[in-house]
């Protein structure tokens, strides 16, 4: 995990105010009842990846994940948003505590002058991680 208050602070959180970050089914412990109590609480959303995520399969015409919603999104629960700020920053920050925070988010390291580096995976990978919930994101 990744977590550094003083260049978030001076860069004005633009990762945050850009998109909120994937998060993974492990942030839900791989457990159902979870992710349906997170949608079902209007601060998540369900977003996608436009093809199957995999490469060379047409399986799928959509890979779902879970991220949180933007601000200008409340309540929506299918929401392929190109942009928006996360529900979950305030004014001094995330209001999630480092280990509450997506995956994505806790994968991001703070650079000086907004040259964050996102380590680990891209929301196409994200995506292959959620295959295994596709049915259950299809008919939520």
């Amino acid at each position: 995990m990744y977590e550094n208050k003083e260049i978030c602070s001076n860069c004005k959180d633009v990762c945050c105010k850009h998109i909120p970050g994937c998060c993974h089914p492990s942030d839900f412990s791989n457990n159902i009842n979870k992710m349906k109590k997170a949608l079902l609480s209007k601060y998540y959303c369900i977003d996608w990846w436009e093809s199957d995520p995999r490469k060379n399969k047409n399986e799928y015409h959509e890979g779902y994940f879970i991220r949180p919603a933007t601000k200008n999104k409340i309540g929506i629960l299918r929401d392929p948003s190109w942009g928006g700020e996360c529900i979950f920053l305030s004014d001094t920050g995330c209001k999630l505590s480092s280990d509450k925070r997506p995956m994505m988010c806790r994968m991001l390291e703070p650079v000086e002058n907004n040259k964050c580096i996102l380590h680990g995976k891209d929301k196409r990978e994200y995506c292959i991680d959620w295959l295994e919930y596709h049915e259950f994101l299809d008919n939520f």
